[in-house]
């Protein structure tokens, strides 16, 4: 009798997580929004996807914000919340361009069926291009 009770009580707390489970599956929003209000020192330091997008926290729990920023030898620009930013930025006077994954575009590319080239540092080359 005592064995079937334990079974039971197994059996029963398994559901109960089973059927709250997939709430905090890796890329729900409520995995999301858990991992966008964790404390510095429990998540070191890296990527963090957050319900906005992308942000990248520093070895001393910030955040890198209203910059450009180097990881593992790939510059992204971050936003003045730290999100990381896709497609086309002005930054100041000068314009850059950011692929779907945030990687900033150097050199030559096409852009909507448009050739454009981009210089070492990422802005945008526009003396390769004739202004009226």
């Amino acid at each position: 009798m005592r064995k079937i009770w334990k079974r039971l009580a197994v059996y029963s707390a398994c559901s109960l997580l089973g059927a709250a489970a997939p709430a905090f599956m890796p890329g729900t929003s409520v995995h999301m929004e858990a991992m966008a209000q964790t404390k510095p020192g429990i998540n070191t330091f890296g990527w963090q996807q957050e319900l906005d997008g992308w942000r990248y926290r520093n070895s001393d729990g910030s955040y890198a914000k209203g910059c450009f920023g180097a990881v593992e030898d790939v510059w992204y620009y971050f936003d003045s919340e730290g999100y990381m930013v896709t497609g086309w930025q002005q930054v100041g006077d000068d314009w850059y361009y950011f692929e779907k994954d945030g990687h900033m575009v150097t050199g030559p590319a096409y852009i909507a069926q448009t050739y454009y080239y981009f210089e070492a540092s990422g802005k945008l080359d526009e003396s390769f291009y004739e202004t009226d």
